[in-house]
C-alpha cells in the first residue's frame, strides 16, 4: 500500500502555521504573564498617547515587505508548473527565507502592543496588536490562486 506523494508545498505550509500557531502561543503567554504579575514597568507610562499610532506604523515594514514576498510565491509557482509540479530548490529557499522574514516583520505590531503592555498600558492595544499581527500574517500565506 503506497501512500500519495506529499504535496509540493507542504514545508512552506508547515512552516507559516507554525508562525500563526507561534504567535497565538506568545500573545497568550505574555498576556497571561501581565495579568498575574503585573506591569514589570508601570511606573513609567510614555506611550499613553501614541500607543494606537505606533501600532499602526509598526505593520508598515511587514506590508512594504509582502511585494517582494508575493513576487517570489508567484515565481515559485511558475517554475513549479514549468517542472511539472516539482519545486526549483534555489527559488524555494529563497521563498521560505521570504516568508521567514515577512513573519518576522508581523510581529512587529504584537511587540510594540507588548511593550506598551509592560509599561502599564491597557490590555485593549496588545490585544488588537495581536489581532493586527495574525490580520496581517494571512497576507503571507504560501497559496496561490489556480491558474486555468
Amino acid at each position: 500500500m503506497s501512500g500519495a506523494a506529499p504535496h509540493p508545498r507542504q514545508p512552506l505550509i508547515a512552516a507559516w502555521v507554525s508562525q500563526v500557531v507561534g504567535t497565538i502561543v506568545l500573545a497568550s503567554v505574555v498576556y497571561f504573564f501581565v495579568h498575574a504579575m503585573g506591569a514589570p514597568l508601570s511606573k513609567a507610562d510614555p506611550m499613553k498617547p501614541y500607543a494606537f499610532m505606533a501600532i499602526i506604523v509598526a505593520t508598515v515594514p511587514a506590508l512594504y515587505y509582502l511585494r517582494t514576498y508575493k513576487r517570489r510565491l508567484d515565481d515559485d509557482a511558475v517554475a513549479m508548473a514549468q517542472r511539472g509540479g516539482a519545486p526549483d530548490p534555489r527559488l524555494r529557499r529563497s521563498l521560505l527565507t521570504a516568508l521567514g522574514i515577512g513573519g518576522a516583520l508581523c510581529e512587529l505590531p504584537m511587540a510594540v502592543g507588548a511593550l506598551d503592555l509592560f509599561l502599564g498600558g491597557e490590555p485593549r492595544w496588545f490585544i488588537g496588536a495581536t489581532f493586527i499581527t495574525l490580520a496581517i500574517r494571512l497576507s503571507y500565506r504560501p497559496f496561490t490562486r489556480r491558474t486555468a
